[in-house]
């Protein structure tokens, strides 16, 4: 279970990493869950990220599929996940 706020994730604007930036990647987020993912699942966690208010609790599967869907993402994004779900 890993707690994530998509109103506020800090993504590194430069590789070396020493700038970062505090987006908002709900409604981005869940629509390429929504464009892109398959089943049941993949809807209501797209629901759940578009609907969400600041920090929502997500269960192991979620964290998983939210991993997946990220790797289609730009590689800073990417990288934001990866952190938020390793801390």
């Amino acid at each position: 279970m890993k707690k994530i706020n998509f109103e506020r994730i800090e993504v590194f604007v430069d590789i070396d990493k020493t700038r970062c930036s505090i987006e908002n990647y709900k409604k981005d987020f869940a629509n390429i869950i929504y464009q892109l993912g398959r089943g049941i699942e993949a809807h209501a966690l797209a629901f759940k990220i578009f609907n969400s208010n600041g920090e929502i609790e997500y269960n192991d599967e979620e964290c998983n599929m939210i991993k997946e869907y990220a790797s289609l993402c730009s590689p800073a994004f990417i990288d934001a996940i990866n952190k938020l779900l390793l801390e």
